[in-house]
């Protein structure tokens, strides 16, 4: 009787190295398929915490310029050097344009100073005082915190006109 030899070869070696080959295709397309996507929101409140903080320091040297005045008119310009909105600021005595000691007020400096709504892709942009504290009946560290729901912020300092931006 005739036995039958097996036809397929058993080479071990080339099936572990073709599963080694595929797992590692596999294990690529994953890494470069699974990149996180940027968090444009966060993008996009960091260039508005920019254009915040141009928009205070242009007032300043606005003020400066005018003389120390109450009060300036700050003028908004499109990309094209258009006019597109004036927005009368209060200035304090430091310079740095006043705000209402209130959520309301830090609000009304946002449009006063950038002229955009408060909303970021759809999500409410909020804007919240935090007093500070008073150091020879001058407050300091008195801020602007705009923020969405959860994630990244900037604070405007009244009293210095920076901003800081932070993302978390």
């Amino acid at each position: 009787m005739k036995t039958i030899k097996n036809i397929a070869p058993q080479n071990t070696s080339i099936n572990v190295a073709i599963i080694i080959g595929f797992a590692v295709v596999l294990m690529s397309l994953i890494l470069i398929l699974n990149r996180p996507e940027p968090d444009l929101k966060a993008q996009w409140l960091e260039q508005l915490a920019d254009k915040f903080e141009r928009s205070a320091v242009s007032s300043y040297y606005q003020w400066e310029a005018e003389g120390r005045p109450e009060m300036i008119m700050f003028v908004h310009y499109n990309a094209q050097g258009r006019e597109t909105d004036r927005r009368p600021v209060r200035i304090a005595r430091n310079g740095w344009p006043k705000v209402k000691p209130s959520s309301e007020g830090c609000a009304d400096l946002w449009r006063m100073l950038i002229n955009v709504p408060m909303i970021i892709d759809g999500f409410k942009v909020f804007g919240e005082f935090f007093p500070g504290k008073l150091d020879n009946d001058k407050l300091i560290s008195a801020r602007c915190r705009f923020r969405l729901s959860s994630g990244p912020y900037f604070d405007y300092h009244i009293d210095n006109g920076t901003v800081n931006f932070a993302s978390h």
